[in-house]
């Protein structure tokens, strides 16, 4: 019997289209495997940021421990303000006295506001010579910053207290130059204008005074503190952080070869130990990058990846750093 000889170059060509077909067939049946991430449950962070300087006499806040909007996570020092509030609220009763009483009564009102004025200047010109040589001394590295920023928070009350002093004797005076002049429908309107001006000067120290007492923005677990009792803090630092309770996420790596499986709301597994939940797709990065080492599974090493955030029910117990299993199917 004769052998017929098939061609090399017809064999080549059947050979290439049967290993595609089989690398096709074995892709997709991977495919169609479950595939497991690992996971890390993050949080929404809030930050508790002073909107005054001075030094922290109460600190509520411990780290890991649950808070409600609201709560007192610290109080900043706000004797100084108190008192000008307390001279603010006395200039209007004098104020109020004035109005319905005697040449006498605004004559020594003068005198009170006059007496009040020096005091202020002097504590004034201490606070600032005070200052000076220690903001030369900080220059030179001398003396700490905290040491500076106490002087400075000192001159700056100081100055308030001057200013509030000033304008105390400027209405003081006003009010007795009306009296005698005698024009009494006049020196009403002008007293009710000075009534007025101080009831508002007293609204915006009280709603300065609330802001000494730096209060929970959100729900949730405090997750970092950066200033201890004691403390000195300017305003617009950051005191403590939380971790919002109604704004957990899962962060996971979706191998690219996935990526076609996932999209905007859809609801994948996941697995805490025994515990499992599911998670709502809301982020998927349009960029892809090598999967963190610490996300990496023995099937994703050096493997490029798209990261997706997954948002857990309001009601979930877990909390964030807990690790976690995301399941693809």
């Amino acid at each position: 019997m004769n052998k017929k000889n098939i061609p090399v170059k017809k064999i080549i060509p059947v050979f290439i289209i049967l290993i595609l077909t089989g690398s096709l067939i074995i892709f997709n049946m991977s495919r169609g495997k479950n595939l497991t991430l690992r996971g890390e449950v993050e949080g929404t962070i809030y930050s508790q940021v002073s909107e005054v300087p001075g030094k922290i006499i109460e600190m509520n806040a411990q780290l890991g421990s649950p808070v409600k909007k609201g709560d007192l996570i610290a109080r900043i020092d706000s004797t100084d303000q108190k008192y000008v509030l307390e001279q603010l609220e006395i200039g209007l009763e004098k104020i109020l006295l004035m109005s319905q009483d005697e040449l006498i009564r605004a004559r020594n009102s003068v005198s009170a506001a006059q007496a009040n004025y020096r005091s202020a200047e002097a504590s004034y010109i201490q606070a600032k010579n005070d200052t000076a040589p220690l903001l030369h001394m900080w220059e030179i590295g001398g003396i700490a910053r905290n040491d500076l920023d106490k002087a400075m928070l000192r001159e700056t009350i100081a100055a308030q207290a001057l200013e509030n002093a000033e304008s105390q004797l400027q209405i003081a005076r006003s009010h007795l130059s009306l009296l005698q002049d005698g024009t009494d429908a006049k020196n009403i309107a002008l007293a009710d204008v000075d009534i007025r001006e101080t009831e508002s000067r007293i609204r915006q120290m009280q709603e300065t005074l609330q802001k000494y007492e730096i209060r929970a923005n959100c729900d949730g677990i405090v997750i970092s503190i950066n200033y201890n009792l004691g403390s000195m803090v300017n305003s617009g630092y950051n005191i403590a952080d939380i971790s919002a309770e109604n704004e957990k996420f899962v962060v996971c790596y979706v191998p690219t070869a996935y990526s076609d499986q996932i999209s905007y709301g859809q609801l994948l597994k996941i697995k805490n130990g025994k515990k499992e939940t599911q998670g709502t797709i809301c982020y998927i990065d349009a960029k892809n990058q090598y999967t963190p080492k610490d996300m990496q599974t023995s099937a994703m090493k050096n493997k490029i990846s798209v990261k997706i955030k997954l948002l857990l029910p309001v009601d979930t117990a877990m909390i964030p750093g807990n690790k976690v299993d995301v399941l693809i199917k």
